[in-house]
């Protein structure tokens, strides 16, 4: 397995990065020539290629820029589809509200409530972590978006000398057994730690109330009901006709290999934190266009529990998938991802006036997370909510 690749990192900046760039374009006459013109500007400052969509009360307007893959003709096309990391943890959480909804499950059950066989192995510390605190990242487990987490769990694999699992759901089971046997890097309830790992377990609890796997729950009780097109993608997948994922320098982009079979069968346990999650600027727009609608008291398909807690967020805080945070004093949610390549980025007004989203297929943090923030940043204060 390649340590590179293995659960790869993924960033959670926008608290820090809304209020603090600069600049942003005038007003225009007409929304469309202005979100083109930050598509194209995003591109001519190094991305690969982008979806950028502005979506209001009244409809939404959308801009494509770039390139499939660096060095190839294809441009990105309509319909193409995109990975989109972290920005899938609001879809895991609604999904959760949904069942919290249904009795499934509720906020506050426990980890050793929902995964008893597990609670004996458990550190003490985490058998008490509710549902709620994983999808706040307040459960205390690792990060599993660094170096050291990776280095630690391959290693455990490669000393383990019993018959690993052979099906996502073994493997699922596998990690979490594994993962709470740990030592809690924050205070289990209390301290905030960005979690991948947290989001997994959060999703087992969810399949272990229900005896449904996670892509069942998702596509049955999430997508079928919102009209979602969502599916994942394993890291061995080969991309043909469709974005391939970036990293590199600025001028320097790579499109990244597929990774060894082994390395995918493990990445797969990330799904519900956004590992592999692809669908298309369209389909994502219909998530959008929903929470538009809920934020300003509509009736829709998502669960009022879900509703009430992230309205609910104070500034600055995490919940569900989202954070709260503001554009020149003007509230709004927001939440950006990566992975594999491809970087998202998702601002909602809290009133649900308008919203903007990027997808790029291409991934540094230091260079292109800014890049596409800016271009989402120009068209929100260009087009502010009326």
């Amino acid at each position: 397995m390649l340590l590179r690749a293995f659960f790869p990192a993924f960033f959670l900046a926008i608290a820090a990065t809304l209020t603090a760039c600069g600049g942003g374009s005038s007003a225009a006459s007409s929304a469309e020539p202005l979100v083109q013109k930050s598509a194209d500007t995003a591109v001519a400052q190094g991305l690969a290629g982008l979806a950028l969509e502005h979506l209001t009360a009244d409809g939404a307007t959308s801009a494509l820029a770039g390139l499939r893959q660096v060095g190839a003709a294809a441009k990105v096309q309509p319909g193409d589809a995109f990975m989109i990391g972290s920005t899938t943890k609001a879809m895991t959480s609604a999904l959760a509200g949904r069942l919290v909804e249904r009795g499934a499950i509720a906020w506050t059950t426990t980890l050793a409530e929902a995964l008893p066989e597990l609670a004996a192995g458990m550190q003490p510390a985490y058998r008490t972590v509710t549902l709620e605190q994983l999808l706040a990242h307040r459960g205390g487990v690792m990060a599993f978006n660094n170096a050291a987490d990776v280095a630690r769990f391959l290693a455990f694999l490669e000393s383990y000398a019993g018959e690993l699992p052979t099906t996502l759901a073994g493997r699922e089971r596998f990690f979490a057994t594994w993962l709470l046997a740990q030592d809690a890097p924050a205070r289990p309830g209390q301290d905030f730690l960005y979690s991948n790992a947290g989001y997994a377990l959060a999703a087992l609890m969810l399949e272990t109330r229900t005896g449904r796997p996670f892509a069942e729950l998702f596509e049955q009780e999430l997508a079928l009901p919102l009209g979602l097109q969502v599916s994942w993608t394993s890291a061995d997948t080969r991309f043909t006709n469709r974005p391939v994922g970036h990293d590199g320098a600025k001028g320097k982009l790579a499109a990244l290999a597929p990774e060894d079979t082994d390395t995918s069968s493990w990445l797969d346990v990330l799904r519900p934190g956004g590992g592999g999650t692809t669908t298309t600027p369209d389909s994502y727009a219909t998530w959008v266009r929903w929470h538009l609608r809920a934020l300003r008291g509509e009736a829709t398909p998502l669960a009022a529990t879900y509703l009430q807690r992230i309205k609910a967020l104070r500034a600055g805080e995490y919940g569900l998938g989202w954070i709260s945070t503001d554009i020149d004093g003007r509230a709004a949610l927001a939440h950006d991802g990566e992975w594999r390549g491809f970087t998202s980025l998702l601002v909602v007004d809290a009133l649900g006036r308008s919203a903007t989203f990027g997808f790029t297929n291409t991934a540094d943090e230091t260079w292109a997370t800014p890049v596409l923030n800016q271009a989402v940043l120009d068209v929100e204060r260009a087009l502010p909510p009326k």
